[in-house]
C-alpha cells in the first residue's frame, strides 16, 4: 500500500491533477461538440462531417512527421535551458515543412470521397485549416512538457477545449454546419495564446543529439500514431464505403462515450511521460510503475464494464436522442475494447515510446490494421456496424498483447545487463 501512496504522491507532485483537469475538460468539450453536432445539424450532415473527420484523425498524429514526439523525448534528456530551446527551434522549422506536405496528402486523399459524396469540399478545406493549427498546438504543448511545466501544458488543453466548445456552440447556433466547421478549424489556433518567442525564433545551432536517431524515433513515433488512428478511423472508412452516411452517424454516437475513456490512462501517461523517458533504463522504477498502475486501473476497468453493461441500451438515446437508439451492443463491444486498451495497449504503447522503442508500436499497429481491415470487409456486410465494432476490438487486443510481450522482454534484458 505504501508503494501505491508513493505512486499517487508523485503523480500529484508532477501537477497530475492539473493534467487530469485539462484532459477532462478537453474530453468533455469534444463530447459536448459532438452532442451539439448530433442535435443541431442533420443526421446526413453529421455523417459527412464524421467521414471527413475520420480522414483528418488519421493524419493529425503525423504532425510534422512525429517531430513534436521526438522533441518531447529528446528535449527531456537535454540538461540545459539553452539546449532545450535550441532543439525546439530546430525541430519547429523542420517539422513545419514536413507538416505542410502532410496537409497536401490529406487534401488529396479526402477528395476521393467527393466521387461519391457531393458538397464536402468546404468540409475538407476547413479541416485542413484545423490540421495546420494542430501542428502549432502540439509543438507548443511539447515545448512546455520538456521543461517539466505540466501546469502550462494543462492550461493549453483547458483554454483550447473550453474556447473551442463555446465557439462551436455559437457558430452552430447562428450558422449551422458552416459555423460548426469554422469553429472547429479555429479551435487549435487558440494555443497561440501561450506563444513563447524562444521556442520559435532565434539563432539555431546544430543540436548535440544524434540527429539520425532523433528523426528515426520521430518517424516511428509519428507513424505509430498515424497507424493507431487508422485503427480508430478504419471502421468509419469501411462503413462509409460498405454502408452509408446514416450508418456512420449511428456508429459515431455509439462509440463517442466509450472512446472518452481514453482520458483515464492518458492522465497518468501524459503526466509521467517525461519522468518515464528519463528512467528508461531503471528496471526497478519501471516495475514499480507497472504494478501500481494496475492497482488503480484493473478495479476501475471492472467497475466501468459492470456499469456499462447495465446502461448499454439507455445511455445513447438519453444523451443523443431517440433517433440514435438501438446501439447498445455496439456501445458495449467498444466499451470492453477500450477497457482492454486501458490495461494493455495504452500502457505498453506509451512505455515503449518512453524507452525509445517506438518501432514496436509501428509493427504492432501494422499487423492490427490487417486484422481490422480483414474482419471489417468480412463482417460489416453481414453484421453491419456490429461487425465494425468486433473488428476494432480484435485489433486493439492484438496490439496490446504484442507490446506487452515486447516490453516485458525488455525488462528481463535490463535485469540481465545489470547482473
Amino acid at each position: 500500500m505504501s508503494e501505491l501512496f508513493r505512486f499517487i504522491r508523485e503523480f500529484i507532485r508532477n501537477k497530475g491533477l492539473m493534467v487530469f483537469l485539462s484532459i477532462l475538460v478537453s474530453r468533455l468539450s469534444m463530447l459536448g461538440i459532438n452532442i451539439i453536432a448530433a442535435r443541431m445539424i442533420t443526421k446526413d450532415e453529421f455523417g459527412l462531417i464524421s467521414l471527413v473527420f475520420s480522414v483528418f484523425a488519421i493524419f493529425a498524429p503525423l504532425t510534422g512527421l512525429g517531430s513534436y514526439q521526438g522533441l518531447l523525448r529528446y528535449g527531456v534528456l537535454e540538461t540545459s535551458q539553452d539546449a532545450k530551446d535550441n532543439l525546439s527551434r530546430y525541430v519547429f522549422g523542420k517539422g513545419l515543412f514536413n507538416h505542410l506536405i502532410i496537409i497536401c496528402i490529406y487534401i488529396a486523399i479526402s477528395y476521393i470521397y467527393t466521387l461519391r459524396y457531393g458538397g464536402i469540399q468546404i468540409v475538407i478545406l476547413l479541416f485542413a485549416v484545423r490540421l495546420l493549427g494542430y501542428y502549432f498546438q502540439n509543438f507548443i504543448e511539447s515545448y512546455f512538457r520538456i521543461h517539466h511545466d505540466n501546469k502550462m501544458f494543462a492550461w493549453i488543453g483547458m483554454i483550447t477545449g473550453v474556447g473551442g466548445f463555446l465557439m462551436v456552440l455559437a457558430g452552430t447556433w447562428f450558422w449551422g454546419m458552416l459555423g460548426y466547421l469554422v469553429a472547429l478549424a479555429v479551435m487549435p489556433w487558440l494555443s497561440f495564446l501561450f506563444y513563447r518567442r524562444e521556442a520559435f525564433s532565434g539563432i539555431i545551432t546544430m543540436p548535440s543529439i544524434n540527429l539520425k536517431e532523433f528523426w528515426r524515433y520521430s518517424f516511428h513515433g509519428g507513424l505509430t500514431y498515424f497507424l493507431s488512428d487508422i485503427l480508430f478511423s478504419m471502421d468509419f472508412m469501411l462503413i462509409g464505403f460498405l454502408l452509408d452516411g446514416h450508418a456512420i452517424a449511428m456508429y459515431k454516437t455509439a462509440i463517442i462515450l466509450p472512446m472518452s475513456l481514453a482520458i483515464l490512462p492518458q492522465i497518468f501517461m501524459q503526466t509521467d511521460y517525461p519522468k518515464l523517458a528519463l528512467k528508461y533504463a531503471d528496471k526497478s522504477y519501471l516495475e514499480f510503475y507497472l504494478k501500481n498502475y494496475y492497482k488503480i486501473f484493473i478495479p476501475l476497468g471492472i467497475i466501468i464494464l459492470i456499469v456499462g453493461f447495465l446502461l448499454r441500451d439507455r445511455i445513447i438515446p438519453f444523451i443523443f436522442g431517440e433517433q440514435y437508439a438501438g446501439n447498445g451492443i455496439v456501445f458495449f463491444i467498444i466499451l470492453a475494447a477500450l477497457v482492454g486498451n486501458m490495461w494493455l495497449r495504452n500502457l505498453y504503447g506509451n512505455l515503449s515510446s518512453a524507452i525509445g522503442k517506438a518501432q514496436w508500436n509501428t509493427y504492432a499497429s501494422l499487423a492490427a490494421i490487417v486484422i481490422i481491415l480483414g474482419l471489417g470487409v468480412w463482417l460489416i456486410p453481414i453484421m453491419g456496424i456490429e461487425g465494425a465494432a468486433i473488428g476494432m476490438a480484435a485489433a486493439f487486443t492484438f496490439t496490446g498483447l504484442m507490446t506487452m510481450i515486447l516490453f516485458h522482454k525488455y525488462l528481463r534484458n535490463l535485469g540481465h545487463e545489470r547482473s
